[in-house]
């Protein structure tokens, strides 16, 4: 079952969709709570832009070197 994004969510896929390169999280957060109005803290953010890369809305990569991460945000590539 697929649902409607919520404001916030659509805020930062929107963003995601307009920038290239990676993504900076506190960029989205600025972008999403300005847009929306919505305060929350940065864990709250990084969930809703790990749900787009779930979904298949965004393209995620995470780098791992034991116990350390780190997850790099992109828009998905253009169709030929």
């Amino acid at each position: 079952m697929v649902t409607e994004l919520g404001p916030v969510s659509q805020a930062i896929l929107d963003y995601v969709n307009w920038r290239a390169g990676d993504i900076s999280l506190f960029r989205v957060i600025n972008y999403a709570a300005g847009e929306t109005g919505a305060r929350h803290t940065e864990s709250w953010y990084f969930r809703r832009l790990a749900a787009l890369a779930l979904e298949g809305h965004i393209m995620a990569v995470v780098h791992r070197d034991g116990d350390k991460l780190a997850f790099r945000f992109r828009r998905l590539p253009e169709a030929e």
